[in-house]
């Protein structure tokens, strides 16, 4: 009779097994390498992935990425106030600058700019106006032109209230500008009446400093 031969199962390591994870990561890696290839040949929103990288950048502590297209950057506000400024001897104080987030401020007072409850421009006016037209005019700068008045009611038959007053004191103003050479497409005129007033309107000092025209000027877009 032979003898039986008993068989051992060997159990299996650590180290020992089919083979099937590491097939199984080899597939997911071909799969992630074509999906990589797919979005590599579509088409890319150039804005949106520089927005994006931009973004990131920022959030990871960088630079953040340049645009295709590098946009210019704005003159400096401060040295255009100052550029200003040193037209205002001509105006004998009678104008003051004020820096907005993003704008100079020319501050026109309208006791010497108007006559109570008009629009034409007196001649001190039209002189403060010569003076700072060349500046504006020669350079790339937007102006708006604000009218502003205290709360005092008009009521006269060509202005039924101090709506059409403040527009047609800023008209004027834009008018004049436009004659010196300015040109029309880089201004704008708004009437805000006696929305934004700078003091109280209960002392005349309040109200003649809300009574006033503002040349907004920015730099052109």
């Amino acid at each position: 009779m032979p003898p039986r031969i008993q068989l051992k199962h060997r159990r299996a390591g650590p180290g020992d097994d089919d083979g099937w994870s590491l097939t199984l990561a080899d597939m997911m890696t071909l799969i992630l390498c074509f999906f990589v290839v797919m979005v590599s040949l579509a088409k890319v929103d150039a804005v949106r992935f520089s927005t994006v990288a931009g973004t990131m950048a920022k959030a990871m502590g960088g630079p953040g990425t340049a645009t295709a297209a590098a946009q210019p950057s704005a003159p400096n506000l401060a040295a255009l106030k100052d550029s200003l400024a040193a037209l205002l001897p001509l105006a004998g104080g009678e104008v003051s600058l004020k820096l907005r987030p993003d704008a100079v401020a020319v501050e026109l007072p309208a006791k010497a700019f108007f006559a109570s409850g008009e629009s034409e421009l007196t001649t001190r006016a039209r002189e403060i106006l010569t003076g700072l037209a060349p500046t504006l005019r020669d350079a790339p700068y937007r102006l708006t032109v604000e009218g502003h008045t205290d709360n005092l009611p008009i009521a006269t038959g060509r202005f039924p209230s101090n709506w059409e007053l403040s527009a047609a004191r800023a008209g004027a103003v834009a008018r004049f500008l436009i004659e010196a050479g300015l040109p029309p497409d880089r201004l704008q005129v708004a009437g805000l009446a006696d929305t934004r007033p700078l003091a109280g309107n209960d002392t005349e000092e309040g109200r003649a400093a809300n009574r006033r025209v503002v040349i907004l000027v920015s730099p052109a877009e």
